[in-house]
């Protein structure tokens, strides 16, 4: 799998490669070419077929394990081996040849090109190969020349080999870190989006049920001829609640902004608007904006699903702050007889919403029904946010 990206060709494994990449292995094949065949003419006239024999040996070895040869490590073992067997033929017929550099680039070749082990073995069987092969022609001066050109091919060959390594690992963490922040982009994205389909339900699901039971009020009225007073009433009211879901959408808009009014003035016109009472205790201070938009949304649909589950129920909203962690209770005392679980109704979406808040911030969520007074059930929700919450993303 390859893509294009600013005249680069980028492979699912490799490195960024340029498109021109087939310039290099033609070069080094020329390069090949013009040397063997620069050795062929300077070798001596009585040993050229042997010579050439050995040059082209040396030839395709270098060819298929340097130039052409597949991945798989095996291949490139067997031109290496092909040239670095033509090197010590080309040292036994002239110890004073070319052998010595075709041996040389095995070793370095084999280092860089072959596993450590299978490398490491190459390397020293060519190099014992290389350096008595002028033992055969009695040249034992070569002997020692050889040994030094061997030993400081292997040098050169682990020196390749180690910044070889230190690309690729390179790369490789180079590529982790880009996925690395792809995946946090991705996972910020899913956050915001997660973020605002919190708010489209609180803000659309509490104005607009509201507006519906108001408008199908007026619409029963109508049907059964009562006052036209009633029905201009229960449109008014519709028509307050679109105007409220406004404000809350411009005041959700300042808070995704970090922009936020005083939370008791907000929790005291939700009671108010609700015909809650609205308690407050300890002294008021400044808080976070995410922890506000979750205090609030968290009232506001505890308010909208007391009107539901309890209607005519007293209801009290209990903002307290203290020096480590502020709380917001809202209860309702359930006297209508109407209650019921809010787990078991409606879509949930509400009380999901109002975990998913409280758990991006480190709050703490409790529902449930609770007693009141002499033998009353009520409903309680109560939400603990500790001073040091951190932002929701």
């Amino acid at each position: 799998m390859s893509t294009h990206r600013e005249g680069v060709l980028m492979s699912a494994n490799d490195a960024p490669v340029p498109q021109w990449r087939w310039a290099l292995p033609v070069g080094r094949a020329i390069g090949l070419v013009v040397v063997a065949v620069a050795a062929l003419k300077a070798s001596p006239e009585g040993h050229r077929v042997a010579i050439g024999a050995a040059l082209a040996v040396c030839v395709a070895g270098a060819a298929y394990g340097l130039l052409f040869a597949r991945p798989l490590w095996g291949q490139r073992l067997i031109g290496l081996v092909g040239l670095a067997g033509g090197g010590v033929a080309l040292a036994v017929i002239d110890p004073h040849g070319p052998g010595w550099l075709a041996g040389a680039i095995a070793i370095a070749a084999g280092l860089v090109r072959l596993p450590t082990r299978p490398g490491l073995i190459f390397m020293a069987a060519t190099g014992v190969a290389l350096t008595v092969a002028p033992l055969v022609r009695g040249e034992t001066g070569q002997v020692a020349v050889n040994a030094s050109i061997c030993g400081g091919c292997a040098v050169l060959g682990m020196i390749l080999e180690n910044s070889r390594s230190r690309a690729v690992t390179a790369e490789r963490l180079l590529a982790s870190e880009q996925a690395a922040r792809e995946s946090a982009a991705e996972a910020e994205r899913y956050a915001e989006r997660q973020r605002l389909a919190r708010e489209i339900h609180d803000i659309l699901a509490h104005t607009l049920s509201a507006q519906t039971v108001q408008l199908e009020g007026a619409r029963l009225l109508l049907e059964h001829g009562q006052p036209v007073g009633e029905v201009r009433q229960r449109i008014e009211s519709a028509q307050r609640l679109a105007r409220d879901g406004l404000e809350e959408t411009r005041r959700a808009v300042h808070s995704l902004r970090g922009q936020t009014r005083p939370l008791p003035e907000t929790l005291q016109e939700l009671a108010t608007t609700a015909g809650a009472t609205y308690r407050q205790q300890g002294e008021p201070r400044p808080v976070p904006a995410q922890a506000a938009l979750a205090i609030e949304r968290t009232v506001q649909e505890a308010l909208t699903n007391a009107r539901k589950h309890a209607p005519g129920a007293a209801v009290t909203v209990t903002m307290s702050f203290g020096d480590d962690h502020d709380e917001v209770e809202v209860c309702d005392d359930g006297a209508t007889g109407a209650h019921a679980p809010l787990s078991n109704t409606g879509s949930g979406y509400g009380l999901a919403g109002m975990r998913e808040r409280a758990e991006l911030i480190g709050a703490k969520l409790a529902t449930g029904p609770h007693a009141v007074g002499s033998g009353g059930k009520g409903y309680r929700v109560w939400l603990t946010v500790p001073r040091n919450a951190p932002s929701a993303s």
